[in-house]
């Protein structure tokens, strides 16, 4: 189950999901994906009755894709408005659950069911399972409200946090992709014994190994990816970035990603940072929007360092795309990152919210090609023994099956 899918939704759950989705499939595995809808109108749903039309997509050989739209209850507008999220919420772990349901009519019972922890899309299946339950731990809504300086303490966050966590105490397993995550929503969810199952994300390992990082460039180019919003510390990379420009004449900056608009006063970030940057630095600094998979690959391979100084991180999947085209990697010590990035080998880790630092990482590395190249190939030779995707599917697979043993509901093939 993955709410976001690409190519619509590349989010951090879109993205593993696909991939481990794609990665079961290579394997032998049968596999059914349960999305959100493609093209969802201004409200986010697709028009009323549209659930009773869904329409399924062969993506390839052992993958189903189900795009479901949320399902509706009638309620009336003023009780829907005081409650939105809730309602939404509710919806749609219960658009999920009758669509598990029809499926297990029309092709046969599931082995075992996996959902993220995130928006408690498991809710509804979680109360009554025919198959095993798996919850793969993300960040939780509780750290991400919190990240975005929203009020911790409002009604509506602590009741969809209290949604979320039923889910993650209701499962047969819980699987968490990094050691910060495990113990982060152990804690949060009051699961006291909680024991995750710790399995890292993982990438597919590129056909071509990276080209060797420039050393002879006059420019060194530095990138950013992410969505441009508070938690991802894009503020913190945009006011660093004039004090870089003015101690190196040889530097540009590259910011891709969507921008949510959340920046200081409500403008957009590339406002946000005309607002302040000197001219050489606005010069030095292109925005380019979201940008589609395969022109993201191009950025990756066209860049001499990698920067994404993330508030905090239940994994970064970014990090690895970056150490898969052997970039160095500047990000904040924080969350999972140092699980992911090891310090004054594959990058440098500064202190969290620590925009000297960040300035100063950068400099020392655009101003020395050596640690660039060391450090980007002992990235890629990191990502390719800890962080593939077989490796994520190895394990994964003996998670499931030894679930499925453990429930007493069969026993799938060792094939």
């Amino acid at each position: 189950m993955s709410k976001e899918y690409p190519p619509e939704g590349m989010g951090g759950i879109a993205n593993y999901v696909s991939c481990l989705a794609n990665g079961l499939a290579a394997a032998g595995h049968d596999v059914t994906v349960i999305a959100g809808p493609a093209h969802p109108n201004n409200s986010g749903r697709m028009p009323r009755g549209s659930q009773r039309n869904k329409k399924r997509n062969q993506l390839a050989s052992g993958i189903r894709l189900d795009r479901v739209d949320n399902y509706r209850l009638a309620l009336p507008a003023p009780i829907r408005r005081k409650a939105r999220g809730i309602w939404n919420t509710l919806e749609r772990s219960l658009a999920v659950d009758r669509e598990i349901a029809r499926l297990e009519r029309s092709q046969g019972p599931f082995d075992v069911v996996e959902m993220p922890n995130w928006g408690a899309e498991g809710l509804c299946y979680s109360l009554h399972p025919r198959a095993p339950l798996v919850i793969r731990l993300s960040t939780p809504l509780a750290q991400v409200s919190r990240l975005m300086g929203e009020r911790s303490n409002s009604l509506g966050l602590r009741l969809a946090c209290f949604l979320e966590a039923i889910p993650a105490k209701r499962c047969a397993r819980l699987i968490a992709n990094s050691q910060f995550i495990a113990k982060y929503c152990s804690d949060l969810y009051r699961i006291a014994d909680a024991r995750p199952v710790l399995i890292s994300q993982g990438i597919p390992v590129p056909t071509n190994p990276p080209l060797k990082n420039k050393t002879d460039s006059k420019v060194v180019t530095i990138l950013y990816v992410g969505r441009l919003e508070r938690r991802k510390g894009i503020d913190c990379l945009l006011q660093a970035i004039p004090k870089v420009a003015s101690r190196l004449s040889h530097c540009k900056f590259v910011i891709a990603g969507e921008d949510i608009g959340d920046a200081p006063q409500g403008s957009s970030y590339r406002e946000y940072f005309s607002s302040f940057a000197s001219p050489v630095a606005r010069e030095k600094t292109t925005f380019m929007g979201f940008v589609k998979a395969d022109a993201l690959s191009h950025l990756y391979a066209d860049c001499d360092v990698f920067i994404a100084p993330s508030l905090s991180e239940s994994f970064g999947l970014i990090y690895l795309e970056a150490m898969a085209h052997a970039k160095p990697v500047v990000a904040f010590h924080a969350g999972a990152v140092p699980e992911v990035v090891a310090h004054s080998e594959t990058g440098i880790l500064v202190e969290r919210g620590n925009i000297s630092e960040v300035a100063n990482a950068l400099v020392r590395l655009a101003g020395d090609a050596k640690m660039r190249q060391d450090m980007g190939m002992r990235g890629y030779e990191r990502m390719l023994t800890k962080f593939t995707a077989q490796c994520m599917v190895e394990e994964t697979v003996a998670c499931y099956r030894q679930v499925i043993a453990e429930s007493g509901k069969g026993q799938v093939s060792p094939t």
